[in-house]
Protein backbone atom coordinates (compact mmCIF):
# COMPACT_ATOMS: atom_id res chain seq x y z
CA UNK A 1 0.00 0.00 0.00
CA UNK A 2 0.69 3.27 -1.05
CA UNK A 3 1.46 5.90 2.04
CA UNK A 4 0.35 8.61 -0.04
CA UNK A 5 -2.98 6.86 -1.86
CA UNK A 6 -3.72 6.20 2.23
CA UNK A 7 -3.62 9.57 2.81
CA UNK A 8 -5.61 10.63 0.51
CA UNK A 9 -8.07 7.52 1.20
CA UNK A 10 -8.01 9.08 5.09
CA UNK A 11 -9.22 12.30 3.29
CA UNK A 12 -12.25 10.86 1.71
CA UNK A 13 -12.74 8.86 4.62
CA UNK A 14 -13.22 12.08 6.62
CA UNK A 15 -15.24 14.33 3.47
CA UNK A 16 -17.33 11.13 2.39
CA UNK A 17 -17.36 13.53 -0.60
CA UNK A 18 -15.26 12.65 -4.09
CA UNK A 19 -15.49 16.70 -4.83
CA UNK A 20 -14.75 18.60 -1.76
CA UNK A 21 -12.27 15.57 -1.04
CA UNK A 22 -10.42 15.86 -4.45
CA UNK A 23 -10.59 20.07 -3.66
CA UNK A 24 -9.09 19.18 -0.53
CA UNK A 25 -5.67 17.47 -2.12
CA UNK A 26 -5.29 19.71 -4.73
CA UNK A 27 -6.63 17.26 -7.25
CA UNK A 28 -9.24 16.52 -9.55
CA UNK A 29 -11.90 14.04 -8.82
CA UNK A 30 -11.42 11.14 -11.53
CA UNK A 31 -7.69 10.71 -10.22
CA UNK A 32 -8.94 10.63 -6.48
CA UNK A 33 -11.81 7.81 -8.07
CA UNK A 34 -8.81 5.86 -9.90
CA UNK A 35 -7.05 5.32 -6.41
CA UNK A 36 -9.96 4.48 -4.14
CA UNK A 37 -10.77 1.53 -6.77
CA UNK A 38 -6.83 0.76 -7.02
CA UNK A 39 -6.88 0.39 -3.40
CA UNK A 40 -10.38 -1.78 -3.23
CA UNK A 41 -8.62 -4.21 -5.71
CA UNK A 42 -5.35 -4.59 -3.93
CA UNK A 43 -7.50 -5.38 -0.63
CA UNK A 44 -9.98 -7.04 -2.22
CA UNK A 45 -12.64 -5.50 -0.33
CA UNK A 46 -15.28 -2.31 -1.22
CA UNK A 47 -14.42 0.63 0.95
CA UNK A 48 -17.19 3.28 0.26
CA UNK A 49 -20.58 2.53 -0.81
CA UNK A 50 -21.29 4.63 -2.92
CA UNK A 51 -24.86 6.49 -4.36
CA UNK A 52 -25.47 9.51 -6.39
CA UNK A 53 -26.39 11.39 -3.12
CA UNK A 54 -24.09 9.50 -0.58
CA UNK A 55 -20.94 8.16 0.10
CA UNK A 56 -20.25 5.81 3.75
CA UNK A 57 -17.61 3.77 4.69
CA UNK A 58 -17.60 0.10 4.55
CA UNK A 59 -17.18 -1.95 7.61
CA UNK A 60 -13.96 -2.68 6.19
CA UNK A 61 -13.46 1.21 5.23
CA UNK A 62 -13.87 1.98 8.81
CA UNK A 63 -11.37 -0.83 10.19
CA UNK A 64 -8.64 0.99 7.28
CA UNK A 65 -9.59 4.38 8.75
CA UNK A 66 -8.51 3.32 12.01
CA UNK A 67 -5.39 1.90 11.09
CA UNK A 68 -4.38 4.08 8.40
CA UNK A 69 -4.52 6.88 10.75
CA UNK A 70 -2.10 5.19 13.58
CA UNK A 71 -0.15 4.25 10.24
CA UNK A 72 0.28 7.93 9.15
CA UNK A 73 1.30 9.03 12.58
CA UNK A 74 3.63 6.50 12.88
CA UNK A 75 5.00 6.98 9.39
CA UNK A 76 5.66 10.79 10.85
CA UNK A 77 7.38 9.80 14.20
CA UNK A 78 9.82 8.13 12.29
CA UNK A 79 10.28 10.79 9.85
CA UNK A 80 10.63 12.77 12.91
CA UNK A 81 13.89 11.11 14.70
CA UNK A 82 14.91 10.57 11.35
CA UNK A 83 15.58 14.16 10.97
CA UNK A 84 17.43 13.95 14.53
CA UNK A 85 19.54 11.40 13.86
CA UNK A 86 21.11 13.20 11.11
CA UNK A 87 25.09 14.28 11.25
CA UNK A 88 24.08 18.06 11.41
CA UNK A 89 22.56 17.29 14.50
CA UNK A 90 19.70 19.48 15.12
CA UNK A 91 16.58 19.52 17.15
CA UNK A 92 15.46 19.41 21.29
CA UNK A 93 16.51 17.41 23.85
CA UNK A 94 14.17 17.00 26.90
CA UNK A 95 16.09 16.62 30.51
CA UNK A 96 14.96 16.22 33.83
CA UNK A 97 16.56 16.74 37.32
CA UNK A 98 16.68 16.99 40.66
CA UNK A 99 17.04 20.53 41.68
CA UNK A 100 20.59 20.45 43.39
CA UNK A 101 22.63 18.93 40.57
CA UNK A 102 22.24 22.55 38.90
CA UNK A 103 25.45 23.71 41.13
CA UNK A 104 27.31 20.74 40.48
CA UNK A 105 27.25 18.65 36.78
CA UNK A 106 24.60 20.17 35.22
CA UNK A 107 26.42 23.67 34.32
CA UNK A 108 29.05 20.98 32.65
CA UNK A 109 27.03 18.81 31.09
CA UNK A 110 25.05 21.97 29.11
CA UNK A 111 27.84 23.57 28.05
CA UNK A 112 29.98 20.13 26.48
CA UNK A 113 26.57 19.47 25.11
CA UNK A 114 26.15 23.09 23.20
CA UNK A 115 29.96 23.02 22.48
CA UNK A 116 29.57 19.78 20.73
CA UNK A 117 25.95 19.94 19.41
CA UNK A 118 24.90 23.68 18.83
CA UNK A 119 21.93 22.96 17.04
CA UNK A 120 20.92 20.87 19.93
CA UNK A 121 18.55 22.94 22.12
CA UNK A 122 17.59 21.45 25.37
CA UNK A 123 14.29 21.98 27.71
CA UNK A 124 14.89 21.57 31.20
CA UNK A 125 12.45 20.11 34.27
CA UNK A 126 13.21 19.80 37.84
CA UNK A 127 11.68 17.13 40.01
CA UNK A 128 12.02 14.76 42.23
CA UNK A 129 13.20 11.08 41.60
CA UNK A 130 9.67 9.74 41.45
CA UNK A 131 7.94 12.10 39.35
CA UNK A 132 11.08 11.72 36.61
CA UNK A 133 11.05 8.40 36.39
CA UNK A 134 6.76 9.19 35.91
CA UNK A 135 7.98 11.95 33.41
CA UNK A 136 10.55 9.32 31.28
CA UNK A 137 7.38 6.91 31.16
CA UNK A 138 4.75 9.21 29.80
CA UNK A 139 7.26 10.46 27.04
CA UNK A 140 7.13 14.09 28.66
CA UNK A 141 11.22 13.88 29.20
CA UNK A 142 14.14 12.17 26.93
CA UNK A 143 16.52 11.74 29.72
CA UNK A 144 16.20 12.12 33.46
CA UNK A 145 19.84 12.69 36.29
CA UNK A 146 17.73 10.84 39.43
CA UNK A 147 18.70 10.18 42.81
CA UNK A 148 19.35 6.41 42.69
CA UNK A 149 19.38 3.43 43.42
CA UNK A 150 15.63 3.04 42.23
CA UNK A 151 13.94 -0.27 41.54
CA UNK A 152 12.56 -0.55 38.35
CA UNK A 153 12.66 -2.95 35.31
CA UNK A 154 11.64 -0.70 32.71
CA UNK A 155 14.28 2.02 33.22
CA UNK A 156 18.19 2.16 32.47
CA UNK A 157 19.81 3.84 35.51
CA UNK A 158 23.43 4.59 35.06
CA UNK A 159 25.76 5.70 37.82
CA UNK A 160 27.57 9.28 36.85
CA UNK A 161 27.84 10.85 40.01
CA UNK A 162 28.71 10.86 43.68
CA UNK A 163 28.77 12.98 46.89
CA UNK A 164 29.13 13.21 50.44
CA UNK A 165 26.69 14.07 52.87
CA UNK A 166 27.34 17.46 54.98
CA UNK A 167 25.29 18.87 58.42
CA UNK A 168 24.41 22.15 57.98
CA UNK A 169 23.66 24.82 60.67
CA UNK A 170 22.75 28.41 61.17
CA UNK A 171 25.86 30.68 61.31
CA UNK A 172 24.88 31.46 65.06
CA UNK A 173 24.92 28.07 66.36
CA UNK A 174 27.59 27.15 69.17
CA UNK A 175 29.21 24.47 67.22
CA UNK A 176 30.08 26.52 64.25
CA UNK A 177 33.27 27.40 65.91
CA UNK A 178 34.19 24.13 65.94
CA UNK A 179 36.27 22.47 63.01
CA UNK A 180 34.35 19.29 63.24
CA UNK A 181 30.81 18.42 64.89
CA UNK A 182 29.99 15.19 66.63
CA UNK A 183 26.28 14.55 65.33
CA UNK A 184 25.15 13.08 68.46
CA UNK A 185 25.16 16.37 69.89
CA UNK A 186 22.25 17.28 67.83
CA UNK A 187 20.07 14.40 68.90
CA UNK A 188 17.97 16.81 71.06
CA UNK A 189 17.40 20.04 68.31
CA UNK A 190 15.45 20.54 65.90
CA UNK A 191 15.79 18.68 62.33
CA UNK A 192 14.80 19.98 58.95
CA UNK A 193 14.39 16.80 56.72
CA UNK A 194 13.40 15.88 53.23
CA UNK A 195 9.43 15.10 52.66
CA UNK A 196 8.14 11.47 51.39
CA UNK A 197 7.59 13.35 48.54
CA UNK A 198 11.06 13.77 47.89
CA UNK A 199 13.67 11.85 47.09
CA UNK A 200 13.29 8.30 49.18
CA UNK A 201 17.45 7.46 48.64
CA UNK A 202 18.48 10.68 49.94
CA UNK A 203 15.93 10.49 52.53
CA UNK A 204 16.98 6.80 53.90
CA UNK A 205 20.72 7.51 53.73
CA UNK A 206 20.47 10.54 56.24
CA UNK A 207 18.52 8.11 58.22
CA UNK A 208 21.08 5.60 58.41
CA UNK A 209 23.86 8.16 59.04
CA UNK A 210 21.70 9.26 62.30
CA UNK A 211 21.19 5.58 63.10
CA UNK A 212 24.95 5.38 62.76
CA UNK A 213 25.34 8.14 64.97
CA UNK A 214 23.38 6.91 67.85
CA UNK A 215 19.96 8.90 67.29
CA UNK A 216 16.75 8.90 65.51
CA UNK A 217 16.76 12.99 64.12
CA UNK A 218 13.97 15.04 65.57
CA UNK A 219 11.62 16.17 62.61
CA UNK A 220 10.16 19.48 63.07
CA UNK A 221 9.79 20.30 59.50
CA UNK A 222 9.58 18.77 55.97
CA UNK A 223 10.43 20.02 52.49
CA UNK A 224 10.19 18.53 49.39
CA UNK A 225 13.37 19.75 47.58
CA UNK A 226 16.94 20.38 49.43
CA UNK A 227 16.86 24.36 48.41
CA UNK A 228 14.02 24.64 50.64
CA UNK A 229 15.99 22.64 53.15
CA UNK A 230 19.19 25.14 53.07
CA UNK A 231 16.68 28.27 53.36
CA UNK A 232 14.99 26.83 56.28
CA UNK A 233 18.45 26.17 58.09
CA UNK A 234 19.04 29.92 57.05
CA UNK A 235 16.07 31.33 59.28
CA UNK A 236 17.63 29.38 62.10
CA UNK A 237 14.33 26.58 62.42
CA UNK A 238 16.52 23.80 62.66
CA UNK A 239 19.60 22.08 61.42
CA UNK A 240 19.90 19.41 58.69
CA UNK A 241 21.81 16.77 56.57
CA UNK A 242 21.99 17.22 52.78
CA UNK A 243 24.02 16.19 49.80
CA UNK A 244 27.49 18.27 50.08
CA UNK A 245 27.50 19.48 46.46
CA UNK A 246 25.18 22.52 47.13
CA UNK A 247 27.64 24.11 49.07
CA UNK A 248 28.75 26.79 46.21
CA UNK A 249 25.26 28.23 46.32
CA UNK A 250 24.84 29.06 49.95
CA UNK A 251 27.68 30.82 51.56
CA UNK A 252 26.37 33.35 54.18
CA UNK A 253 24.18 31.98 56.82
CA UNK A 254 24.75 28.89 56.85
CA UNK A 255 27.56 26.90 58.06
CA UNK A 256 28.82 23.15 56.14
CA UNK A 257 30.45 20.19 58.03
CA UNK A 258 31.38 17.75 55.49
CA UNK A 259 30.55 13.74 56.89
CA UNK A 260 32.80 12.29 54.90
CA UNK A 261 33.62 9.83 58.33
CA UNK A 262 30.26 8.37 56.73
CA UNK A 263 30.06 5.76 54.26
CA UNK A 264 26.85 6.88 52.43
CA UNK A 265 26.88 8.89 49.64
CA UNK A 266 24.78 10.83 47.31
CA UNK A 267 24.53 9.20 43.39
CA UNK A 268 23.22 10.93 40.58
CA UNK A 269 22.66 8.35 37.86
CA UNK A 270 21.67 9.06 34.36
CA UNK A 271 17.97 7.48 33.68
CA UNK A 272 16.32 6.45 30.48
CA UNK A 273 14.04 4.24 28.57
CA UNK A 274 16.42 2.65 25.48
CA UNK A 275 12.85 2.28 23.44
CA UNK A 276 11.78 5.87 23.92
CA UNK A 277 15.22 7.30 23.06
CA UNK A 278 15.34 9.92 20.12
CA UNK A 279 18.26 10.71 17.82
CA UNK A 280 19.28 13.41 19.77
CA UNK A 281 18.91 11.44 23.33
CA UNK A 282 21.08 9.20 22.04
CA UNK A 283 24.16 11.87 21.25
CA UNK A 284 23.10 13.56 24.52
CA UNK A 285 23.43 10.11 26.52
CA UNK A 286 26.79 9.19 25.16
CA UNK A 287 27.94 12.93 25.58
CA UNK A 288 27.29 12.20 29.67
CA UNK A 289 28.82 8.74 29.63
CA UNK A 290 31.80 10.25 28.61
CA UNK A 291 32.39 12.94 31.41
CA UNK A 292 34.41 12.88 34.36
CA UNK A 293 33.04 14.92 37.25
Amino acid sequence: MDLKVLRNFLTLAEELNFGKAAKKLFMTQPPLSKQIKTLENELGVKLFDRTKKKVRLTEHGEFLKIEAHRLMIQADIIKNHIKLIRKDTSGQIRLGYVDDIIYTILPKILQELKKKYPGIDTVLSTLNTEFLINALRARMIDLAFIRSPILAADITVYPIYQETFALILHFSHPLTSRKNVRLIELADEPFIGLSRYSDLAIKNAVINICGKAGFIPKIVHEAAHINTIVQLVENNLGYSIIPSGIKPAFKTRVKFFELKEYSERAEISLAYIPDFLSGTARLTSELIFKQKF
